[in-house]
């Protein structure tokens, strides 16, 4: 994952990245944001991992850890039949990428306000 450059006019930057932990561990980043959003884009666990070029393994095990660590599920993945799983987003995810991408909009200011301030 990449982090932002918020470079403003100056020779330096302040950089930094927005991630919400839960009982110390990585909760919710930019990376599972995009992995949820091609989940509801698709529908498809498998077609969400492939598009975003990461094993399904992968995309599994970070969909598992997130339900995990959250109060209500994210994302429910059913098996499927001869058609292939389903995975669906619920509303409580709606609401964890409306809250993070309001903290990264903050985050964003706080970053560029930084830089301004910046005295190297």
């Amino acid at each position: 994952m990449e982090m932002t450059a918020h470079k403003l006019n100056t020779k330096y930057s302040v950089d930094g990245r927005v991630w919400i932990n839960s009982d110390n561990f990585s909760f919710i980043g930019q990376g599972k944001i995009d992995l949820i959003k091609k989940i509801k884009e698709f529908g498809s666990l498998r077609k969400a991992a492939s598009e975003m070029k990461m094993s399904y393994r992968q995309a599994w095990q970070n969909i598992y850890k997130m339900n995990k660590l959250s109060e209500k599920p994210l994302v429910i993945l059913k098996r499927g039949g001869k058609d292939g799983g389903i995975a669906e987003v619920t509303e409580f995810a709606e609401n964890v990428i409306i809250a993070y991408k309001n903290l990264q909009t903050a985050f964003d200011i706080f970053i560029n306000e930084q830089t301004k301030n910046l005295n190297v």
